[in-house]
């Protein structure tokens, strides 16, 4: 091999060499010496039952989520309870997640993957894990999803995941398929829904701050509901009763208020309206519910305006629970009399029997119904004299006056009949003894139909001279009669039957 192709090969190689570490160290690397490779798991070992703490920042926001004594609560939000499925879910997720596809990319570049730190343009949502003590276990920054083919994927198709990267990893950005939709820096988003939920309503009786009272009751379950003070011609609006009638069935909230933003005159608590709702099952409930003022924006880039007042909501539940079942007439034993016949004694021992069950079976529904209400009451006494930020739509109607909860009667129109015109026709016209017809021109009462012309009386007999007299007379033209269709002749006929 002569020198010159010798230093043309040492060249070509020293290319390939240099080629492959670009591809190596650019932006589509899969893996770094340094760092972690396609398939790895992103928090390797992460050791979920230790896990104590957890706080999620992201721009203005941030959550601070604690288990105390085995219970998940906010803590920035007075310690209320939260929602323990959702924790469990993103830790299991956390333990779970693998590196879908690698970029190499400096601090200068996480604008792209809205992995910015703090309050800084395009910043991501920071996820930080601790023990029970504040040991740090782990934490990953979370940046904008993801919806493309993954190098894990084999670039086939489409995916559902999200930009991410390891704080202390200065190299490396992920992307991971899972798009960690649920996890949110704002407090609100970690709380323990549906504190408590008023069934089978049976009275209501509204007091407004004013003094003005309003009571709706119903007789029996499924029946309509009535107000007390209803006149004979007013019925319930029930576009606007509805919502107080059944109030809160399922109630949902938008944010536990704490510290000064409860203070009872920001949250317009201490002129509440007092909703006291008791029910077929013997629950008791006492609404407080309170407008508090809109805010204020007055600055140099908004007009002065005030947004829509916001509505607070704190209650206290208390029942009266049966403590014992009274059994129903099918469920009584009957005695067997000592004469009774055999028959008569088989018929009523088979009915004690029947009785015997049937009775059992409703002990039994009965025992697992009060289990339920009593663990219903634990559970709603547990969120009871907190002040909960409430939608708008779900609070307006217990503030309305008593001419928006009643309307007058809607008295039905009287099927057409009478008098009455047809349409088109003016009215107070009309044909007498045809119902709904009305003709223009035509007076009320008067008939439109032809008068009826008496009938001839009797004709007087002729006299012969009369007679006589009267056939001198030029009588009219008779008109010939139609000539009558030809008989057939029967001697025919009896000739064809032969």
């Amino acid at each position: 091999m002569k020198a010159k192709q010798l230093v043309v090969l040492v060249g070509l190689l020293a290319v390939a060499i240099i080629i492959a570490m670009l591809m190596k160290g650019g932006d589509g690397g899969n893996e770094d010496d340094d760092g972690l490779s396609v398939g790895a798991h992103l928090m390797d070992e992460l050791p979920v039952n230790e896990i104590a703490r957890v706080k999620i920042s992201g721009g203005d926001d941030f959550v601070e989520l604690e288990r105390r004594e085995g219970k998940w609560t906010v803590s920035n939000r007075g310690g209320y309870s939260a929602d323990f499925t959702k924790i469990s879910r993103i830790l299991k997720n956390f333990r779970g997640l693998k590196v879908a596809e690698v970029i190499r990319a400096a601090s200068s570049k996480y604008g792209r993957f809205e992995l910015n730190e703090g309050k800084e343009e395009k910043s991501g949502v920071l996820v930080e894990l601790g023990r029970e003590d504040g040991t740090p276990v782990g934490a990953v920054m979370l940046g904008k999803r993801y919806s493309g083919a993954t190098d894990q994927s084999g670039r086939q198709g489409g995916g559902n995941g999200r930009y991410v990267r390891i704080p202390g990893n200065e190299k490396q950005v992920f992307i991971v398929s899972d798009s960690l939709y649920d996890i949110d820096s704002k407090p609100s988003a970690w709380l323990e829904r549906n504190p408590f939920g008023i069934q089978k309503p049976k009275a209501v009786t509204l007091a407004h701050a004013d003094g003005v009272e309003f009571k709706f009751d119903r007789k029996e379950e499924g029946a309509d509901v009535t107000m007390e003070g209803l006149a004979e011609d007013e019925e319930l609006n029930t576009t606007n009763t509805s919502t107080i009638v059944a109030p809160f069935t399922s109630f949902s909230f938008k944010d536990v208020v704490v510290g000064d933003d409860a203070d009872a005159g920001k949250t317009g608590l201490n002129k509440p309206v007092l909703a006291k709702v008791s029910t077929f099952e013997g629950f008791s409930y006492d609404l407080k519910l309170g407008q508090g003022g809109g805010e204020n924006v007055d600055s140099d880039d908004k007009e002065a305006t005030v947004t829509e007042a916001r509505y607070y909501l704190s209650y206290e539940v208390s029942a009266e629970l049966a403590g014992e079942r009274v059994p129903q007439d099918d469920e009584k034993v009957e005695e067997i009399a000592a004469d009774a016949s055999d028959e008569d004694k088989k018929k009523i021992e088979e009915k004690n029997k029947a009785a015997g069950e049937l009775k059992k079976q409703r002990d039994t529904e009965f025992t697992g119904e009060q289990k339920r209400l009593k663990e219903k009451l634990a559970k709603e006494k547990l969120f009871a004299g907190i002040v909960y930020e409430i939608d708008n739509w779900s609070a307006e109607k217990f503030f309305k006056k008593r001419d928006e909860l009643v309307k007058k009667k809607e008295i039905p129109e009287e099927p057409a009949g009478g008098n009455a015109p047809l349409p088109g026709f003016p009215p107070g016209e009309a044909i007498p003894g045809l119902p709904g017809a009305g003709i223009p021109g035509i007076t009320p009462g008067l008939s439109v139909l032809p008068p009826v012309k008496p009938a001839d009386p009797p004709a007087a007999e002729t006299s012969p001279s009369e007679a006589k007299e009267e056939s001198g007379k030029e009588q009219p033209e008779a008109v010939p009669e139609a000539p009558k269709p030809a008989q057939p002749d029967a001697a025919a006929e009896d000739k064809s039957s032969e």
